[in-house]
Parts: structure tokens; sequence; C-alpha cells
């Protein structure tokens, strides 16, 4: 069993300390005795005139670190003995592992006899190491050095007790194990001491293709990495694939021996739990980074400690690690001879997230089930690179579920792990240690059309009881449009799902996500005010950090992209912005934030990770809801966009002829047992393949309760809002929606809806509109 205990070890300084006892100790008697005739002082020295003088000057330079002052008030016998460089190296050394920051002293009594004198004094070195380390009753011995007086040194200066060869300044620090990182409920996810099992398989025993299903579920991990793996190694060798956990192991053991002659053995680390279903949020420790080692020294971490490096880890290293105790001590053949500072450290810190843990798993299961699943089509190699997905608390902020795929097991960056893979994740050009839910911003497409809802709403562009008549071609030049035709997203569907929308009003177009009802907003809306809808998208939250940076701590951890919203100067600009497209750029996290809002009334409430930190019972730091800037969007307004959300996945929608469903992802939330409110989006992104948005907000409603009376979740009942973004596949009806569908599942406890079949089928790329959108 390997582990990871950071145990107490001596950290030794004052390298050149031995050597210069070798000569000093034994030459202070004739330091002491008077010069000879023809000794004179060196011409450096500029002497003061009296013992306490010379003391002063020493002591004064040396709470400078003004090593060539300190040498100047020393004798020249001594400067002889010991020449400069080898004086300054002692002091350096010392100062380096004290973290001397400047001293104080007090001159207690000044002996003078003959051509000798003796100064005592009280000193207290500063330390950032020590906070201080006071030596009382220090003597500092003198003699004549012709006309004044020079410092019989001797290594003793420095410390009483560094009196003989063996003689050493040793520091000694005890780090007490990390603490855990916990789930909102108390459920861990990050174990220190924690037990891991790892699988081996030679894959000559295996039952080769159920053996990689099976794999690659239980592992979270792409099948075709585990598939290529097996090319590395002879069919009879026996080698690493993954970690598990042991309860989940101890479910799947017998299916894991039959289909894959498992082998495995047991290892004590750091454990996250369920290997890599937070990586993004929580992170990883590993060692101590080259360019900081010197940094963490000084702050009392061994050299082969393990530290936060990204995420969680990094951000709350001082609480999880605490400070390890210290002492410092002069040490001789081993004992310690005198104490002369000690530190008592701090403990360290748990830290509660807001995650939940069972829905943080599902969020990243489901991701590696679709991309295995969907691999023959939007998934298949140089497609799709990944996706994110976030989940928030309607009611506070609290982020839920964080996720992103590709992602990874955080233990590869511990040492003890039985393998190298991290150099294989630095050269993935899917960029797994990118955070696509909040690190990476995207074109919205149509799932920007909730934006230009409320701002045709709010601005009376357009009445919620007239009818738009919704065709498959808009000529807008009337609206100063320089095309004398766009297309709905409808006109180049399959010819089965082609057809003209009809006659809707304003909640109704949102719900068809009807390209002409919005190119002609986005021109009405500009030929008003230039500013309009972009204002309107950033008092939304979008194109802005919605304030997870301003956590303590985290902004260096959780770089988030603020996005991008840009003021159209023309018409044609105006209507790609209405859709989704020109220069808008948003994140997964603040759609999220901005369906929330939309949930619950227009409260913006700031995004939050850190629940708690230190025990629940008397914590450190404990969170609390933060509503910012208000949408300032009416009620009416706000139940405009709440009822055309609401029948986009309702397939009891149909448009004004009564032959076609209006919605247009009425198919993957097919019956379900709770309600969910969204909007799709299929974005242009200058390949062939879109970026596929679906957004929500999701309840459960109450026992005999009609979910379709409301489009809103009653007051205090639980709800959630829920953005994913599928890079490069397809529409977001047919890739993100059938995700969230999965994941609102498991969260309602539901029976889980199937991913699409033709998922399994060749990729036939869309036929999305140019200057358009898809639904």
């Amino acid at each position: 069993m390997r582990s990871l205990r950071m145990m107490a070890r001596p950290r030794v300084g004052l390298l050149g300390i031995a050597v210069l006892l070798i000569g000093l100790v034994s030459g202070c008697a004739d330091l002491m005795a008077a010069p000879g005739p023809g000794d004179s002082a060196p011409a450096i020295q500029l002497i003061p005139q009296t013992p306490d003088g010379v003391a002063r000057a020493f002591l004064d330079a040396w709470n400078t670190r003004d090593y060539e002052a300190m040498y100047r008030q020393i004798h020249s016998r001594s400067q002889g003995m010991t020449p400069f460089d080898e004086f300054r190296a002692a002091y350096e050394s010392v100062d380096a592992q004290i973290g001397t920051s400047g001293l104080t002293y007090t001159i207690t009594g000044v002996v003078t006899q003959d051509r000798t004198a003796r100064v005592t004094y009280d000193l207290t070195l500063q330390s950032t190491r020590f906070d201080s380390i006071a030596d009382s009753g220090r003597r500092m011995r003198l003699e004549r050095n012709g006309s004044g007086w020079g410092i019989a040194w001797s290594t003793m200066d420095i410390f009483e007790g560094l009196v003989t060869p063996e003689a050493r300044l040793v520091e000694q620090t005890e780090q007490l194990p990390r603490a855990n990182i916990y789930d909102r409920s108390g459920q861990l996810l990050v174990e220190e001491r924690g037990t891991v099992v790892e699988l081996y398989i030679a894959w000559q025993d295996t039952n080769f293709d159920v053996c990689m299903d099976l794999l690659a579920w239980v592992l979270r991990s792409e099948r075709a990495r585990l598939v290529a793996q097996t090319q590395i190694y002879n069919p009879e060798t026996i080698y690493y694939v993954g970690d598990m956990d042991v309860d989940e192991f101890a479910e799947y053991e017998g299916r894991l021996i039959d289909a894959c002659s498992i082998r495995t053995a047991e290892r004590e680390t750091r454990r996250y739990v369920g290997h890599g279903i937070a990586t993004h949020t929580v992170g990883y420790v590993g060692s101590i980074p080259a360019d900081l080692l010197e940094e963490y020294r000084s702050r009392g971490y061994p050299d082969d400690a393990l530290v936060g490096l990204v995420g969680i880890e990094a951000a709350y290293e001082a609480y999880l690690a605490g400070e390890p105790s210290r002492q410092l001590a002069i040490e001789t053949g081993g004992l310690t001879v005198r104490q002369l500072a000690a530190n008592d450290g701090i403990p360290p810190q748990p830290i509660t997230l807001t995650l939940d843990l069972d829905l943080q798993t599902s969020v990243a299961s489901t991701f590696v089930d679709a991309y295995n699943y969907a691999a023959p089509n939007w998934a298949e190699p140089g497609r799709s690179a990944g996706g994110g997905l976030v989940v928030i608390d309607v009611h506070t902020g609290a982020i839920l579920a964080m996720g992103s795929y590709p992602s990874f097991d955080p233990g590869i960056f511990s040492p003890d792990i039985p393998g190298t893979y991290a150099d294989v994740l630095v050269s993935d050009t899917r960029q797994p240690f990118l955070n696509r839910a909040s690190q990476n911003s995207y074109a919205p497409g149509s799932s920007f059309k909730i934006v230009t809802t409320a701002a045709a709403a709010q601005e009376g562009m357009w009445p919620q009881d007239q009818l738009f008549d919704c065709q498959m071609e808009w000529d807008g030049r009337a609206f100063g449009d320089s095309l004398t035709v766009r297309l709905d997203w409808r006109a180049t569907e399959a010819e089965e799902f082609r057809f003209a929308t009809g006659p809707v009003d304003i909640a109704g177009a949102l719900t068809a996500s009807c390209n002409p009802f919005f190119y002609q907003m986005g021109a009405a809306l500009f030929n008003r005010n230039p500013r309009a809808l972009s204002d309107y998208a950033r008092r939304m939250g979008l194109g802005q950090l919605t304030g997870l940076n301003d956590l303590p701590l985290v902004a260096a951890q959780f770089p988030e992209d603020a996005g991008r919203i840009q003021n159209p100067s023309s018409v044609d600009q105006a209507i790609s912005e209405a859709i989704g497209q020109y220069e808008t750029q948003v994140t997964v996290l603040q759609m999220a934030r901005m369906v929330a809002g939309i949930a619950n009334g227009g409260v913006m409430y700031q995004p939050y990770l850190v629940e708690r930190i230190g025990p629940q019972n008397a914590p450190l730091f404990a969170a609390a809801p933060n509503a910012a800037e208000p949408m300032r969007l009416t009620e009416e307004t706000l139940d405009i966009i709440r009822r055309g959300m609401c029948d986009v996945t309702d397939a009891d929608v149909y448009g004004a002829s009564g032959e076609n469903r209006l919605g247009t992802a009425w198919d993957p939330f097919w019956e379900t047992p709770y309600r969910v409110c969204g909007k799709t989006g299929t974005a242009q992104t200058g390949q062939i393949e879109p970026h596929g948005w679906f957004v929500a907000y999701s309840w459960q409603p109450g026992p005999g309760e009609d979910w379709r009376a409301t489009t809103a979740p009653p007051p205090g009942t639980p709800a959630i809002a829920i953005a994913a973004m599928i890079e490069n596949s397809r529409e977001g009806s047919q890739t993100a929606a059938p995700i969230i569908r999965r994941v609102l599942d498991d969260f309602w406890g539901a029976e889980v809806y199937g991913f699409p079949q033709w998922w399994r089928e060749s990729y036939v790329p869309l036929n999305i509109p140019e200057n358009g959108t898809g639904g």
C-alpha cells in the first residue's frame, strides 16, 4: 500500500557554518589577545570609537542585510580568518532559513577591560516563518583594533550554541493530513488518504468488445482511447487501465472479472470520487512546480509535498493544507542543544462546495456515454471536440453541477499513480484542460432569441396578442436590410420537416424559433436605438463576468471568459445579432444564469461554488445568496418568454394549421414527468458542424398539480436552470437537448430516456441557411 503521508523531516541550513567553526572556535583566544606591533585595521574598516557603537553599527547593518557593512565592524584578525564571501554566505543562509525581515535590539551592558570589551544585548529577529525569534542575554566580544574597536567574530555571534563543527541550525516541520472536500450534503468529493482500486488487464484474456464497453462505462472514459491503448501493449502484457472507488468496484467486480479477467491492487492516495467527474472545478494536487519550490519551502513545506495545482485545490491551498508546525533548533550529533523558535501551525480546514455529488456524477457520466454512443455520428474524430454543461439553483445562484468534456482523472498528477498519462493530455487537440462551461465563449445561435424576445416585448415592438406570419422567406429591405431575401431555418430542413410555421404571436415565435420574426425585431430595434438589443443582452448577464471570480481566492484558478456583446453598426449586423450570430459570444455559465433569472422573476444571482470553509458547526466562511443587478423586465415580458420556452418542449402545442408541432424540442422531452421550459440553439461556426445549444429551467410539479397551468416554479419549489453546449455537432435539439434530458431524468428520479438511435448512423451535414441560423 503506497501512501502520500507527509512525514516530519528536518531541514538543515548554514552550510558554511561547520567549515567556519573549525578555524574560528580555536582562534577565539588569539583574537582576544593584544595585537602585535605590525597589526593595523584594513582600509575598508570605518570603526566607531566605542564598543557599543561598533555593536550598534553591526546590528543595524544586519537589520538591513547589509553584509558588507557588518563585515567592516569585525576585527582584522577575524577578517583574515574568515573571507568576506564565507561571512556573507553564513548570514545569507541563516536569513534565508529564518526568513529574516528585520531585527530589533537593546544594549543591556558594556564592560571594557584594557584592550578587550564585552557588550551584552537582547535581540529579536522578525521572521516571515516563525513570527519573531527572541534571543536575550547575547554577548558580543570586541578588542582594540588600531585606534578603534573590532568584533572578535565567530559563528556564536550568529547564535549561541553554534560552537562546534558538528553544530547545525535545523528546522523540523510536521505537515498534517490535507483536508477533505465535500459536496453540499456532506458527501465526499475528495478524500485524503482514501483507498482506490487499480485495474489491470491483459487484453488477450478479455472478451474484447464487451470489456471495452464495460471499462468505458465504469471508468467514464472514451472507448476509443481504451481501444487505442491496447495497441501499445503485447497481448499478454498486463497493464494499468485506471482507478475505481472501492464501492463502485464492488458493484461491478463480477462483470469485470467475467469480461476483462480483471486484476487489481489497492492504493492509498488523495482520492477524487468518480475519478474525473468534477476535475475542472475541484482541480488536483501534484508535486511542487520547480519555479515555486523556494516559496513553498519558505512556508514550511517539505520538498516532496503535494500541493494544489489548479481549481479549488489550488485556490484554497492555504485552507486545505493549513500551515505545518515548525521548530527551529541547534543540533549537535543529532541532539537538540538549543531551541530557538517554534510555530504551532494552522490546522487544515475542509471545504464544502455547492456541487451535488449525484448530479455532478450524472453530468460526467452522461457526457461520456453520449460521446461514446454518438461516435459514428457527430462525435466521430474530427467533429465535436467537447462540450460544457452548468446547473444552477434558480433561487440562490449556487452551482449544483459544472461539467466539461473531455475530462480526466485528476489522480494522474500524483506521483504514486502506476503510469504516466499527463503528457498525453497536454498534446490532446481536444483541450481536456479547458473548462468549456466557463472558460470559453461561443456563438449562442437561436438560444439568444430569449434576449431578442425580451427586448421586443419590453420596448413594445410587438404587442403580445398580435400575430406574425412566419413564412420560409423574409424580405427586410423595408427595414434597411441589404439582402433581398433571408430564409427561415425550416426552409432548408429535410423534406418531411420542411414547412412554414404560419401565424404566431410573440411567445409562439420564440417557441418555433421563427427566424423571420427575429430578423424583423433585430432591424426594428436597431432603427429605434442601435444599442438597444446589445444593452438588453448585457443587463441579462451576457458578455460580462458572472461574478464567480469575485469569490475570495478563486479568480486566479477560475479565469472566467467574459464573452462578447458588440454593438452593431448596421441593420445587417443587428439582424445577425438578433439570431445569436454577428460578434455575439457567451459562456455556458452565463446562459444558465440568464435562464435562472427568467425563472425566478428577473433576479440575477451571482453564481458561487464554495458553500463553506471549515467545519459545519464553526465555519470560517459561509456563503449566502447575492442578488446582483436585476434584469428589470416586467412580469408581462417574463410571462411571454416563459410561455414561449415552456411550449418548446410540449408535444401538444401545434401551429395554426394544426398539422405541425410548434416547438423545436418536443421530441427529446417526450412525456417527461417533470416540467422543463427551454430554448434550442444552433449556431454557425465557420465549419460544417454548428454548435448545438439547449438552455432550460425545470421543476417537479406537486402531486395532482397541472404542470401546464403554470410557466414558472411556484415560490419555495426546488427548481434548477440548466444550459448545455456541444461544440461542432448538430442542432441543439439533436445534441444538447437529449443530453440535458438524461441529466434531468437522473436529477428528478425519472426513468432514463434513451439517446436517439440515429446517433449510431453516419453523419449527414446540416444545411443551415446562409446569413441565418438553425432552430
